[in-house]
């Protein structure tokens, strides 16, 4: 699933860290500095901590952007005799990193986060328990209010010791349809709220014993079976927010090609009415908010991750088409990879009912589902105009690793950090959320005919600077004269 190899480098000499936070302290930057305004929205990211074991992505604490962030789920804890537990000890307390030594008291990435903190102290951080694959016991813990306490007991103790700021509940799925290991009752769908009631009245206790506030969220499933096994009405009020997986509509465990995170229905679908309707982010959204979570408390999920299959016969561009066999998930930058190489045989194409991208291979009749620049920036969009409280990331490393950039994280982070989300958006031509250099050196290429078109061709009419109906020369001279401040907005109106 993880495609290029980084080694995040910038602060890993954590012995900077103190003349860092100095410098930090005197220029008086506070929670987000001038340059690094507070976004309006949550901006939710989970970091996998088996990142690190995997040679072509190696992903790290400090390879986090933190200056974009508002908060860090750490996956994931186990539950162990009825308590939370560490699931991975090397990778969460053991290993050194940066100037770690024998001494050092706790090292790992829990080391690390603190460490990290101390520099972002905006940017909380949770411990989020279970998981698609640690969610065996979860209904054991859940069965009796003495095995409540038990648990939430131990989840005080943890974020305590380990200097978390809250707890993230992912339990995959009250009732069923997670593993098919897990231990399931009928009686989930109440037991989960009495749960998360438990949990914060602990939380609320070891707060005010702490001088500071605990967080309690959970990540909470897109799909109308396992909605239908809890009871959103009745524990919204006990969470701080609601992270909605709002992706894995469709995926390698079907033959059938659909879309990974479709905003909206797409009504040539020929699935079933009932999936038609329902496998998207606005249904979802919509049946939280039927059900009275208020719209603040939901965060959509975006993922930055592809699936894919191969061997597609039917559909249109394969879409919609039968596979042969599906594939291995990959990581966001691995799509753009594609895109980037000549020689790779995908082209780029966009559902514009369900508004998202997938890439084709006809050769080869392979198709990636994904998120991109576009349909992230429609998502951003939605929330503002939903008034939802932000986006969910799973999970962090997608995002070009291996090249140091930022592109999906940038793209909310600038979204929300602006008045307006349309701000600057024309002559963003490679829709990184910037209005740069970059833009004038694609325009001028398309203008000289040594690329045959513009990267999204859907955002075309934002390279119309003049608004005359053409983009031509008098574009580039208004785009160029735009990125040296010599006029200060467009499009220049006629």
């Amino acid at each position: 699933m993880k495609k290029e190899f980084r080694v995040g480098f910038i602060l890993r000499k954590l012995i900077l860290l103190p003349v860092i936070v100095i410098v930090l302290s005197l220029m008086n930057t506070g929670v987000y500095g001038e340059s690094t305004p507070e976004p309006s929205k949550r901006i939710v990211g989970y970091f996998a901590d088996w990142n690190i074991y995997l040679e072509d992505n190696y992903y790290e604490v400090s390879d986090i952007p933190w200056d974009k962030i508002t908060h860090i789920n750490y996956a994931f804890a186990k539950i162990e005799n009825g308590k939370i537990a560490i699931y991975d000890k090397w990778a969460a307390i053991q290993k050194p990193f940066g100037d770690d030594t024998w001494e050092t008291p706790l090292k790992g990435h829990f080391g690390q986060l603190i460490k990290y903190k101390e520099q972002y102290p905006h940017v909380k951080t949770l411990i989020s328990v279970g998981g698609w694959s640690l969610s065996t016991y979860f209904s054991d813990v859940a069965l009796t209010e003495e095995s409540r306490a038990v648990f939430a007991d131990s989840c005080v103790e943890f974020i305590r010791m380990y200097r978390f700021d809250g707890v993230d509940i992912d339990w995959e799925y009250p009732v069923g349809g997670g593993m098919s290991g897990n231990i399931t009752r009928p009686e989930d769908k109440q037991n989960f709220t009495l749960l998360l009631k438990c949990l914060r009245e602990k939380l609320d206790e070891a707060g005010e014993e702490d001088g500071k506030k605990y967080l309690l969220t959970i990540a909470a499933p897109a799909g109308s079976y396992t909605i239908k096994n809890m009871e959103p009405d009745k524990f919204h009020q006990y969470l701080d927010y609601i992270n909605l997986m709002t992706y894995d509509y469709s995926g390698s465990w079907e033959n059938f090609v659909n879309h990974l995170a479709p905003l909206y229905m797409n009504p040539d679908d020929p699935a079933s009415p009932q999936r038609k309707e329902t496998f998207n982010v606005d249904w979802t959204v919509n049946e939280y908010l039927r059900l009275g979570v208020p719209a603040e408390k939901l965060n959509i999920g975006v993922p930055f991750y592809a699936a894919g299959w191969k061997n597609i016969t039917g559909g249109e561009n394969g879409l919609f088409g039968t596979a042969g066999q599906a594939l291995d998930n990959k990581m966001f930058h691995f799509i753009k990879g594609l895109l980037d190489s000549s020689q790779s045989g995908f082209a780029r194409y966009w559902d514009d009912s369900a508004k998202v991208p997938y890439v084709w291979n006809p050769t080869t009749a392979t198709l990636y589902t994904y998120e991109d620049e576009i349909s992230l920036e429609n998502k951003c969009s939605y929330v503002l105009d939903k008034g939802l409280g932000g986006i969910m990331i799973w999970e962090l490393s997608g995002d070009y690793p291996a090249n140091g950039g930022n592109t999906l994280i940038s793209i909310i982070y600038n979204t929300f950090s602006k008045d307006s989300p349309n701000d600057d958006k024309y002559g963003d031509i490679d829709a990184d959320g910037d209005v740069n250099s970059t833009d004038i050196t694609i325009l001028k290429r398309y203008l000289l005919r040594k690329i045959s078109k513009l990267p999204y061709p859907e955002r075309e009419y934002l390279m119309d600077l003049n608004k005359d109906g053409a983009i031509d020369s008098t574009d580039l001279s208004i785009l160029k004269r735009y990125v040296l401040r010599k006029i200060k907005e467009i499009p220049i109106s006629q």
